[in-house]
């Protein structure tokens, strides 16, 4: 008698083990993302209000926007993977938009008090980021990105709009 376990038996347990090492690969990539997203690792991937902002998060915009003692982030987005690669926020002076994808960094912004008109292009897909473009009275344009998820590039489009007191425009 021959204690040799079928072939199909042995498939059978190669197939669990693989199934069960996929699942625990899953569950710790999710376990990485979302504490990457609760200690600002990882840039969240919607427009989130200044208040809801961790402080890591708060520190790494500071300095990779340049703000000025007194600055306070009123909406903020990062189509990077951490907050520090890019983004395009509004802060009570100014809006700003950066990048630094480590062999390029930039920073433009236009000051609440010189915004003429918001152009707000809604995209209608979860894929695609919807464009705000803010002109200032000089005629320049800064293109800001938003995540149209939950609302957020409605929001954010809208708290442009209140503070430079367009109404609309």
């Amino acid at each position: 008698m021959s204690n040799a376990k079928p072939a199909s038996s042995r498939l059978y347990s190669i197939v669990a083990a693989l199934i069960a090492i996929l699942l625990i690969a899953v569950v710790c990539l999710f376990g990485v993302v979302g504490w990457g997203l609760m200690t600002g690792h990882i840039a969240d991937t919607k427009v989130l209000p200044g208040d809801k902002l961790q402080p890591r998060v708060v520190q790494s915009i500071s300095t990779s926007a340049g703000l000025a003692p007194g600055e306070q982030i009123q909406y903020f987005y990062s189509a990077a993977m951490t907050p520090a690669g890019d983004g395009n926020l509004l802060t009570n002076q100014r809006v700003i938009s950066y990048v630094d994808d480590g062999t390029d960094a930039w920073c433009s912004s236009i000051a609440i008090d010189d915004i003429v008109s918001v152009n707000f292009i809604k995209s209608d897909s979860w894929l695609e980021d919807s464009t705000i473009v803010v002109v200032s009275s000089d005629g320049s344009e800064l293109t800001l990105y938003a995540s149209n998820e939950d609302g957020g590039d409605e929001r954010f489009v809208e708290a442009i709009r209140r503070a430079a007191k367009l109404d609309g425009r």
